[in-house]
């Protein structure tokens, strides 16, 4: 069986057409055939179905073979093989013809060209076929890797053998701020900021033939290219590869630029904020620690280290496997902490007594939380210790002022109020007794003054023993009631009392309370010692530090005046509070009492009871 070929015949006399199938057929065709002779007809069938090959007569009634050939290539058909057979066609009509598309042209009465010229077509069809598809497929691929390259988000420059930018994509020009014609002169190769750090090994690899990673750098445009970019700088890291051809030989080279310049300034942010927290660990007063669930330090910080007696934090973490039994040094109080992390989440003001690593003991005090693992488990504890020791010293030594203070009352009480009342009842008794002409008016009189200092003794004695229930009030009305009471024991000076407008309103608690005895023992002396007409309490804030002034216009101190148990305790008070307490004054000039003691004490009285509650 014939091979098969769809024809399509131009020709208006039936038998020619006969003629030209059966030499089809003697040539080894199978032709199925179409036969039109004007253009109405051969348009439909070009439109209706698919041909291999056109045979067109050269000259008809109302069709010729240039018109023929016209349509052929209107539709399109560019690649259909257009041979004209015809009876008589001259040799300028067929000169024509071939310059217009036509592929060969063949006499009547000569058909045994035929089929190897129309073999001869078909197979030059394909190879015009197959080159068109290729160069069309060659445009779309090149399309393609233009449009990959202009929408890549990586900046791409693609450079001549000899380093000139030949191309860029739109991520270059956004990324380095210049366009393509404004780098004229550029070589990557005489690029010396590439040479300074370190980086054109890497871009010589590329030009010589190999791809090759290169690493981070940050470029700045102004130092290779002056006066083009407005950008400063961009960390890039890149990659560069060479283009070859089938025979090896180099004809671009390829460099990939990724923007980096926002991951590298957030490292830089972590750098810092890493190097800020290593240094607040390592320079903190409080000690910082995280220990394991189990009781074994993770970290700590080399405040810590001291305040627990070791050289160093590697020497603590070294030497302390067991927290429960090397640190505490009360059986239990672990368990405490733990039970009350368990429960709240975290501990505050934890008190407890350290063993420390040279022996000695001492007093912190430990704020933290309980770490969670995924689980929801505690697998360790974090946080913050301070040591209290001189605190709990200060706090011992009030403890020891303020039992003295009652001894002193309950001394003065019997040595003072009950001998002077025991004076008043007896005289009282025998007075009746006592004979006429003698002098009763003086012995009235002293009456009257030993009942005045009794109940002079009370009054002060109920005065001290107030400022025991006076936690629950502010520092300011305390005070106020502390002057108000001073009036009235003493009416022969003027007491005044000044609140600042920045000193706090609201300090209360037990270290508000001892703020307020030192004002009642420096009011005592001036009621007692000093004479004076005027005494003055003043109230102020200073940054973070409070200052409490008691001045009078009293006799003095005289040189060399030894300090008292009230001015003992008052500079003790002073110290426990984490403040300083100075006496000035001069023989006529009255006195005055600064205290000074941190803010904390009043703004953080409050929150602290409650802390300790």
């Amino acid at each position: 069986m014939g091979a098969p070929l769809r024809v399509l015949l131009v020709e208006d006399s039936e038998n020619d057409a006969l003629l030209l199938l059966r030499e089809l057929k003697r040539g080894g065709y199978e032709p199925s055939s179409m036969r039109v002779d004007n253009a109405v007809e051969m348009e439909a069938a070009l439109e209706d179905r698919t041909f291999d090959l056109v045979i067109s007569d050269h000259s008809m009634p109302s069709f010729n073979s240039l018109a023929a050939l016209d349509l052929v290539r209107g539709k399109g058909f560019v690649d259909l093989p257009f041979i004209i057979v015809s009876g008589r066609i001259g040799e300028d009509a067929a000169v024509s013809a071939m310059k217009a598309g036509a592929h060969d042209y063949i006499m009547k009465d000569n058909l045994a060209r035929l089929n190897s010229a129309i073999e001869r077509e078909l197979g030059d069809a394909e190879v015009r076929r197959s080159r068109r598809e290729a160069e069309a497929a060659l445009r779309d691929s090149e399309t393609r890797f233009r449009l990959m390259i202009e929408q890549s988000p990586l900046s791409i420059q693609i450079f001549s053998p000899e380093g000139r930018t030949l191309r860029v994509n739109r991520a270059w020009e956004e990324l380095w701020g210049v366009t393509l014609d404004m780098i004229p002169d550029y070589n990557v190769l005489q690029d010396l900021q590439l040479v300074e750090k370190g980086l054109m090994p890497f871009i010589e690899r590329g030009f010589a033939g190999e791809a090759a990673v290169i690493p981070a750098v940050q470029y700045e445009p102004e130092a290779s290219i002056p006066a083009v970019s407005e950008v400063a700088y961009r960390w890039v890291r890149a990659f560069i590869y060479p283009v070859k051809a089938a025979d090896g030989s180099i004809q671009e080279v390829v460099l990939i630029h990724e923007d980096i310049t926002e991951r590298m300034k957030a490292e830089e942010d972590r750098w810092r904020a890493e190097a800020k927290y290593r240094s607040i660990f390592e320079n903190a007063v409080e000690g910082i620690f995280q220990t394991t669930a189990e009781g074994e330090f993770v970290t700590a910080n080399p405040a810590l280290a001291r305040m627990y007696g070791y050289d160093s934090p590697e020497d603590l973490l070294e030497k302390v496997s067991n927290i429960e039994d090397q640190i505490y040094a009360d059986p239990g109080r672990r368990g405490d902490f733990i039970r009350i992390a368990r429960r709240d989440g975290l501990v505050q003001d934890f008190e407890m007594r350290v063993r420390r690593g040279d022996g000695k003991t001492t007093w912190t005090s430990v704020n933290a939380r309980a770490v969670r693992d995924e689980a929801g488990e505690v697998a360790g504890f974090e946080g913050f210790v301070k040591d209290v020791t001189e605190q709990k010293r200060a706090e011992e030594a009030l403890g020891e002022i303020r039992e003295a203070e009652r001894r002193r009352i309950a001394r003065e009480l019997h040595d003072v109020v009950l001998q002077d009342l025991t004076y008043a009842l007896q005289s009282l008794r025998v007075t009746p007794r006592i004979p006429e002409g003698a002098d009763r008016d003086a012995e009235t009189a002293r009456q009257v003054e030993a009942l005045r200092r009794s109940v002079a003794g009370i009054r002060d004695a109920i005065y001290d023993l107030r400022l025991e229930g006076t936690g629950e009030q502010t520092l300011a009305r305390s005070l106020e009631s502390i002057v108000e009471l001073n009036r009235q024991l003493s009416p022969g000076c003027a007491f005044e009392l000044s609140v600042g407008y920045d000193f706090p309103k609201d300090g209360r608690g037990p270290l508000a309370v001892e703020v307020a005895r030192v004002v009642q023992e420096a009011l005592a002396n001036v009621r007692r010692h000093s004479g004076a007409a005027r005494a003055a309490v003043r109230l102020r804030a200073r940054e973070d530090e409070a200052l409490v002034e008691i001045e009078d216009d009293g006799r003095g101190l005289a040189p060399g005046t030894a300090a008292g148990m009230g001015l003992t305790g008052m500079r003790e008070r002073a110290a426990s509070l984490g403040g300083e307490l100075e006496v000035e004054g001069t023989v006529g000039s009255g006195t005055r009492v600064s205290l000074r003691v941190p803010l904390a004490v009043l703004v953080g009285a409050e929150d602290s009871e409650r802390a300790n509650a």
